[in-house]
């Protein structure tokens, strides 16, 4: 059922959405004539828009406060804390759809009312082959210009909200660490038993040169793996939030991360760990894509070193 709605909406991503693109991978069915005074984001599905996407999608909502729009919330249920914390009115859906400009997910056009999901709206895809620059400042320029506020008025910064550090399980703990993480939610159907084994062995291979291994992820990824693969010190699945997973990566006794091309590289990143990579199985041109634009996307910080395996 996944595959065949993820299907369709390639599909509609390749016919309908873009005769309403004014950039690449922003699609404006609003077409305003004078800035909006409020404006809602709704990345609230968590089963098209992951923990990685609610990252790339947060700076372009600080662009919007940045400019003195009065803005609100709807993330994915994880991600709550996070935009609280970083000081947004975090609100159910239906309070996205009485903003004067609403913004979403081109991932969620299916799922919106189907009397609203064409009125006032802009759709962001933040994979879109038609973007240019890093992914997070590239769109949070053009949906600034959709919205007829001056994306020069003050500068883009593209790097997520860092959450504010704080306890974590390695306090206590000697030498410096490598998050490590060997499983994907979203593109599962691109990974092969193969990826999985590289990402350990990329493991193995810090562990070798002296770094230890504490292992996140989610219940969900517990529950479905429980096995250890042999390279973890620390088995952390299940027992970190996102806020304290993000705590984690700011540690200084986190010296970096190895996993698949999915939040916890892009968490580290963020806070200038340097990441070992296992793309997901993709075309040659969307893999160029991710590493240009997407790995990470902003500009500032792409100094911090990225290696893929």
């Amino acid at each position: 059922m996944y595959l065949l709605e993820k299907l369709f909406m390639y599909a509609r991503n390749l016919t309908f959405m873009p005769r309403h693109e004014r950039a690449g991978g922003v699609f404006d069915f609003a077409r305003l004539s004078s800035p909006p005074a409020s404006v809602g984001f709704d990345f609230s599905n968590a089963r098209h828009v992951h923990l990685g996407d609610q990252l790339f999608y947060e700076p372009v909502i600080r662009a919007f406060r940045d400019r003195g729009v009065s803005v609100v919330v709807a993330p994915i249920p994880a991600a709550r804390d996070y935009f609280r914390e970083a000081g947004y009115d975090v609100v159910p859906p239906a309070e996205v759809l009485r903003q004067e400009l609403r913004i979403s997910s081109i991932w969620m056009y299916g799922y919106m009312p189907r009397d609203e999901r064409r009125e006032r709206f802009l759709y962001l895809n933040a994979i879109h082959h038609d973007i240019t620059g890093p992914v997070a400042e590239f769109l949070a320029e053009h949906a600034l210009r959709a919205a007829c506020l001056d994306p020069a008025l003050r500068p883009i910064d593209g790097r997520p909200y860092l959450v504010q550090p704080g306890p974590t399980p390695l306090d206590d703990e000697p030498g410096q660490w490598m998050v490590f993480n060997d499983t994907v939610s979203s593109g599962w159907f691109r990974v092969a038993p193969g990826d999985r084994r590289a990402v350990a062995r990329a493991a193995e291979e810090m562990r070798r040169e002296g770094f230890r291994i504490v292992r996140a992820g989610t219940e969900a990824e517990r529950g479905a793996r429980p096995a250890l693969v042999g390279v973890e010190d620390l088995d952390l699945r299940g027992r970190t939030s996102v806020m304290e997973l993000f705590r984690l990566l700011r540690s200084p006794k986190v010296a970096g991360t190895v996993s698949f091309d999915h939040v916890v590289a892009h968490m580290g990143m963020a806070c200038g760990k340097p990441a070992t990579i296992r793309l997901r199985r993709m075309s040659r041109p969307h893999a160029e894509f991710m590493k240009r634009y997407l790995i990470p996307p902003f500009a500032a910080g792409r100094d911090t070193p990225v290696r893929f395996i």
